[in-house]
């Protein structure tokens, strides 16, 4: 065989067209947010093992471009009870953003984001900026800073509640009474800022490394102050211990304040909430050698643990 054949035979492997790799049990379609006006990637997973009689309790993973792989692969590996047995019956349901890798830039900015006041504050930049109405705190970009839209949560909550979640429910069998938020960053400030504005949306709300400098951190405040008499729900803070020297949380929770703080102090603000609200049960989790941008892997098998409950009867 000449060396011509050995080069086509030895590239034509490479030559062919390879087959695309997806997430089993998967599929995705695209919402148009009515109160946004912005459109929204939906991803959802179902799970291999069938819906229980209630029907499948769901997770909703913000920041659904990044975070629904994660949350697919960690599921299916993490409670997977035996090499040929089923997982844990979670469906997942990411919420992300047409045409986007990542993260979502402007559009999260806004969505996640509670409305602003006038307390100066900032987003990785050096000089302080007022945010009033829907103006931001700026950030960084190289030399400059750049404002990004900001106070869209309350239109976006009403987007998961008018639209998403009816539209889960319409096309699998769900379990209204198991609905988990999980968020990251800006992404746990709104799973906070929902927590506090509409108890009853979910019953879990899973905040990792979340961004309660926001606006001095008044949605802390207010979630501290909040009266204990809502209904039972379940809250998950979690951070990792690199994270300090970011930027200050404004998250070490006294007795009649709110301060700031180099890290998230995620057991004090457990407890603080314990206090304000004893029907509600919080845990909290230190993550070692996570920093901010790390924190989810370690975060996700916490997140498998603290769902793993039974059902309330």
């Amino acid at each position: 065989m000449g060396s011509d054949a050995l080069a086509s035979e030895s590239a034509s492997p490479r030559a062919r067209e390879a087959a695309r790799v997806t997430l089993a049990g998967s599929e995705q379609w695209t919402l148009h947010g009515e109160a946004t006006n912005r459109d929204y990637l939906i991803q959802v997973a179902v799970p291999d093992s069938p819906p229980p009689p209630g029907g499948y309790p769901v997770v909703y993973m913000l920041d659904g471009n990044s975070r629904f792989p994660l949350a697919v692969v960690s599921r299916d590996s993490l409670t997977l009870r035996g090499p040929y047995d089923t997982t844990e019956p979670w469906l997942i349901v990411g919420i992300g953003y047409p045409d986007v890798e990542r993260f979502g830039g402007d559009a999260r900015s806004e969505d996640y984001t509670p409305p602003g006041g006038k307390t100066g504050c900032k987003i990785g930049c050096k000089t302080e900026c007022k945010t009033e109405g829907n103006e931001s705190p700026a950030r960084e970009t190289g030399a400059r800073c750049a404002q990004r839209p900001s106070g869209g949560a309350d239109r976006f909550l009403d987007v998961i509640a008018d639209q998403i979640q009816p539209a889960v429910a319409e096309r699998y069998a769900v379990d209204g009474s198991r609905q988990a938020l999980v968020g990251h960053s800006f992404g746990g400030l709104l799973t906070l800022y929902a927590l506090l504005t509409r108890p009853a949306l979910f019953s879990d709300y899973v905040a990792i490394s979340p961004s309660l400098w926001w606006h001095g951190g008044e949605p802390l405040r207010s979630l501290v102050a909040l009266d204990g008499d809502e209904a039972s729900r379940r809250v998950l803070i979690g951070v990792g211990d690199k994270e300090a020297g970011r930027r200050p949380r404004l998250a070490t929770v006294g007795k009649d304040e709110v301060h700031a703080s180099p890290a998230i102090d995620a057991a004090g603000l457990a407890e603080a909430l314990v206090a304000s609200h004893p029907n509600w049960t919080i845990a909290s989790r230190t993550f070692h050698g996570a920093g901010h941008g790390t924190v989810m892997w370690p975060a996700m098998q916490a997140l498998w643990q603290f769902l793993d409950v039974p059902p309330q009867q």
